[in-house]
């Protein structure tokens, strides 16, 4: 039943009201009534009616202040204005106001049937609005997940892109961060030992994901068909990101006592996605080929590579075997030396900080395990053939 409620302050013009048509074949219940604007105002936010008739000049508070106030406090709420003023700058304020009809004393049955259809027609569209809206966003995770999903696939044109994007409400921009995060199911750390079902895994991650990243509210995650959970982090440089996701992969491993594998980029369009997610995964996959101890090890290298005391030592104890024959895995398995390995990944993430024009030379050196911007300079020098500082005015150049 629709609620209706009348404002008048003549009772002879009420009571006319609430019997000049049958009220309950429009689904309709009149469930007050006042004879000033305050009593009207007061009555209203308690009683929260759908459709209100309001006189324009009542004591206290006239209708076209009533209206002011009500339009906040009951934004679906339907106003029918009846007047007694035939002149149109009532009817043009009480358009304003939000009235979808100013009917003129005295009341025509016909007029106020017409009204009164409309006002349910109205009433009816916006609850049917509102039902749309709910269910939109009762599925608009699932609904964001598959959009992302099929994008990383590329099957969308920019323009369709962008008319998803708004209508999920996916916040698009040239610098986000795209991270992925693959479980190796198979390789325990250290002793612990538990078998994850897909579900309870799957599950797992996204929430342990969501709680670390729980103060970036435009944040956007989707599992893909294979097992890799992929995050869009917008508006992000690459050293925060970097600590962000070594933080995840740390957190996750803890919780799941199992090894966990990532990549990630900046991207400098939101165009590139499609793209750099396939590299991104094309990378996980060979990583994902090794035996158990270059997997450990390597992932190892891969979170810690930015200290300066890494050795193959260390990792060797890390993964419990010997120094020998772990140097001998790594390199028949990734066909490098370790310290070459090391090297190209600290020289990788090297080229990625770059891309910030703030960061100098010597900081980048810094964040990727190097003492001095001198041994940092001859490591890329060997990796990419040119240096630092010839790198980055070559690309500048480019760009």
């Amino acid at each position: 039943m629709w609620k209706l409620f009348i404002a008048e302050d003549e009772s002879i013009i009420r009571r006319g009201l609430k019997k000049s048509l049958e009220w309950e074949t429009y689904s309709i219940n009149v469930i007050g009534e006042a004879e000033d604007g305050e009593e009207a105002l007061n009555k209203a936010i308690e009683l929260r009616p759908d459709i209100l008739f309001i006189d324009i000049n009542m004591p206290f508070l006239n209708g076209l202040e009533l209206m002011e106030k009500l339009r906040s406090i009951l934004p679906d709420a339907v106003f029918i204005v009846i007047s007694g003023y035939n002149e149109f700058i009532y009817a043009q304020k009480a358009i304003k106001m939000g009235t979808i009809d100013y009917i003129l004393k005295p009341v025509k049955k016909p007029e106020l049937k017409r009204a009164v259809e409309n006002a349910i027609d109205i009433l009816k569209r916006k609850s049917m609005n509102r039902l749309r809206e709910k269910q939109l966003e009762g599925n608009k995770q699932l609904l964001k997940e598959k959009f992302l999903l099929s994008w990383s696939l590329e099957h969308y044109q920019e323009d369709e892109i962008k008319k998803h994007a708004q209508l999920l409400d996916i916040h698009l921009s040239k610098s986000t961060g795209l991270s992925v995060f693959k479980i190796v199911k198979e390789i325990n750390i250290g002793s612990m030992e538990q078998n994850w079902s897909d579900v309870l895994l799957s599950f797992s991650i996204k929430n342990i994901i969501s709680d670390l990243l729980s103060g970036y509210q435009s944040k956007e995650m989707f599992e893909d068909q294979s097992g890799h959970v992929v995050l869009l982090l917008p508006m992000i440089d690459t050293e925060t990101l970097f600590d962000i996701n070594r933080k995840i992969v740390l957190e996750l491993e803890r919780f799941l006592g199992k090894v966990v594998t990532s990549r990630e980029c900046v991207l400098t369009s939101f165009l590139d996605f499609p793209n750099e997610y396939k590299k991104i995964i094309s990378d996980l996959k060979s990583a994902n080929r090794m035996t158990p101890i270059v997997a450990l090890a390597k992932n190892y290298i891969d979170q810690h590579y930015y200290s300066q005391s890494i050795s193959l030592q260390q990792v060797a104890s890390y993964v419990q075997v010997n120094p020998t024959y772990l140097s001998k895995q790594i390199k028949n398995e990734l066909g490098v030396s370790f310290i070459q390995y090391l090297t190209n990944v600290r020289i990788n993430k090297a080229l990625t900080l770059m891309r910030d024009p703030y960061l100098k030379i010597y900081e980048v050196a810094e964040m990727v395990g190097y003492s001095t911007q001198h041994y940092f300079c001859n490591a890329f020098k060997k990796v990419v053939g040119i240096s630092p500082t010839v790198y980055r005015t070559g690309e500048k150049i480019h760009e």
